[in-house]
């Protein structure tokens, strides 16, 4: 039986910034006038319906997150290059809709934002995923955020953020 399943992937860079400092305008010679403002590290997050089929690929038999067998790198020819920052969450943005959040930390200068596409790879302990991430880094008033042009899973792009909506 073919399974259609929607792939999709966010990339969610909180701004802490106010609507003031995010407009372009001159910086002020008064130090007191400056609006602080940060941004963190960029974050590669995957959303997966907690009632989608494709969840169960991510829990064990408890019905619990497989934290030991999820794993998301990037290959470099012999070598694989596991990126260790990965956080699991729930995210429930819509009233019916419960989602198990994957967050993978990266740095500001990172090898996933290239400006070019780069493959990387989710695997959980029945299945290895090849997500294409086309982006940039851009840097703004704040600071250095990611901005993601294009995903693609398995070859077909996907609308962010959801792996599975």
């Amino acid at each position: 039986m073919k399974r259609i399943l929607l792939f999709l992937i966010l990339l969610l860079v909180f701004v802490n910034c106010s609507k003031d400092s995010q407009e372009v305008k001159e910086v002020k010679k008064d130090p007191k006038e400056i609006k602080p403002c940060q941004v963190p590290p960029p974050d590669f997050i995957l959303l997966i319906n907690k009632s989608s089929e494709l969840y169960k690929e991510f829990t064990n038999q408890a019905g619990e997150i497989d934290k030991a067998n999820i794993s998301f790198y990037k290959q470099f020819s012999r070598e694989e290059k596991q990126y260790d920052s990965i956080l699991f969450g729930s995210f429930k943005p819509e009233k019916n809709n419960d989602y198990l959040q994957i967050i993978i930390g990266l740095p500001f200068e990172n090898d996933v934002y290239t400006g070019k596409t780069e493959t990387l790879y989710l695997q959980n302990a029945t299945r290895t995923y090849k997500i294409e991430v086309n982006g940039y880094m851009k840097d703004t008033e704040c600071g250095t955020v990611a901005i993601t042009n294009e995903i693609r899973v398995d070859g077909t792009k996907i609308e962010v953020p959801y792996l599975a909506k």
